[in-house]
């Protein structure tokens, strides 16, 4: 009995005609079959494992595709659904926040305020313990800083009230490798480190920088770390769904996020939804996102806006660590300074999706752009089964999107 409880489906309950939650933005036509694309999103949802999908693609630079699916509050075994999502919902990022959060050192950079290059420790002297000062910035934007888990002892409940490590505890990091040597990703440390380094330099955090530097100049009124309070019942609601992960998916948790599983149900709780996790709760639409992704792959402009220098985009979505097998994942990586990168197999954008840049979120959540294929891409949702039969089917519609869209030579 224990062990069917345990591989037990949790699974939201779908309404009878699914076409009746699903809700429309303005899109524009495509060259490429969007129905296609979106039915396999609906197939997606209809696994049961996602409250509500979220769906925005550009490509060459028009909305053609701006949808959404289910509803805003729908955890398994709730006795009634929620409110219906609509593209005005706000959705969480997860660690896809970590490219807005590179973005913003990036644009510091570029304004001689960070160098890049340089040991961390040149701002944060108190962390230079255990060999830590051969860590660079570029280290810890591309997961190769050595200091991928969390400090031990760490007081979970704390952290995930006001999303911060104390310093002495960082500090007691201990590498488990020389940085530059090998790749190992960087769920919480790293960002948290930066997040750090920005406010000691400027005396202003992320989000002040985020919010002067790109969502202003853009017209942008969300996708910032967390909402007002009077914006948490616009966010969707997170659900832990399919089976109960395994013991070692929560030790690994534990090690690298400092929480266990259970804190996808703390994902809910205001105050992560209105604080400042720098790698995992930037929130908003996903036409917002996928507006933001656009900006990139017009390397550093939108709609006559520059918000970054081309060079500087280019520096920070070029690959940088050649294909490994990532210490944290388990499985074949490559990265830039902040991104996840594509590659012609196995990676999170879809098959030759090569020179494509972006990130994952926990657990579904991607967010990419392809130079090749003139794509930017922002694929929300609000169900977190990790480790699902079903979680194939969003596979095949991530490959499907990167088919149907004719890209130039590699």
């Amino acid at each position: 009995m224990a062990v069917r409880a345990r591989f037990a489906q949790r699974l939201v309950t779908l309404p009878g005609d699914v076409a009746s939650v699903v809700r429309s933005g303005s899109e524009e036509p495509a060259s490429f079959d969007v129905e296609r694309v979106w039915q396999k999103m609906v197939g997606v949802y209809r696994t049961g494992l996602h409250p509500a999908i979220a769906l925005c693609v550009r490509h060459q630079g028009r909305v053609v595709l701006d949808r959404t699916i289910g509803h805003v509050d729908n955890p398994p075994g709730a006795a009634a659904p929620g409110a219906i999502a609509t593209p005005d919902t706000l959705f969480s990022l997860f660690s896809a926040s970590k490219i807005l959060t590179a973005m913003v050192v990036h644009a510091l950079a570029e304004e001689g305020l960070l160098e890049l290059d340089a040991p961390l420790v040149s701002y944060l002297p108190e962390l230079d313990r255990h060999g830590k000062d051969r860590i660079r910035l570029t280290h810890l934007l591309n997961h190769t800083a050595g200091i991928a888990d969390m400090p031990q002892g760490l007081d979970a409940d704390r952290f995930m009230e006001d999303g911060k490590v104390p310093l002495e505890s960082l500090a007691e990091l201990v590498p488990t490798h020389s940085p530059g040597r090998r790749v190992a990703y960087h769920p919480m440390t790293s960002w948290l480190i930066l997040a750090e380094i920005v406010k000691r330099v400027t005396e202003q955090d992320l989000r002040h920088h985020l919010r002067v530097r790109f969502l202003e100049p853009m017209g942008m009124k969300h996708l910032s770390y967390g909402v007002g309070v009077s914006d948490v019942p616009r966010v969707a609601r997170h659900a832990s769904t399919g089976p109960v992960p395994p013991e070692l998916m929560d030790r690994i948790f534990t090690r690298t996020i400092g929480a266990s599983c259970t804190l996808i149900e703390r994902t809910n709780e205001e105050s992560f939804l209105t604080g400042l996790f720098p790698s995992a709760n930037i929130i908003g639409t996903a036409n917002e996102t996928c507006r933001f992704m656009q900006m990139l792959l017009n390397e550093g402009e939108l709609d006559g806006v520059r918000v970054l220098r081309a060079e500087t985009v280019r520096r920070a979505v070029t690959e940088v660590t050649a294909t490994q097998f990532d210490g944290t994942f388990l499985l074949p990586m490559r990265y830039g300074l902040g991104t996840m990168m594509g590659s012609r197999f196995l990676n999170a954008f879809g098959q030759g999706t090569q020179g494509a840049f972006g990130h994952l979120g926990f657990s579904n959540v991607v967010v990419y752009a392809d130079p090749r294929r003139q794509l930017a891409v922002a694929l929300l949702n609000s169900g977190k089964p990790m480790m699902a039969l079903g979680m194939v089917r969003w596979i095949r519609a991530v490959d499907l999107l990167a088919s149907c869209v004719p890209a130039t030579a590699a």
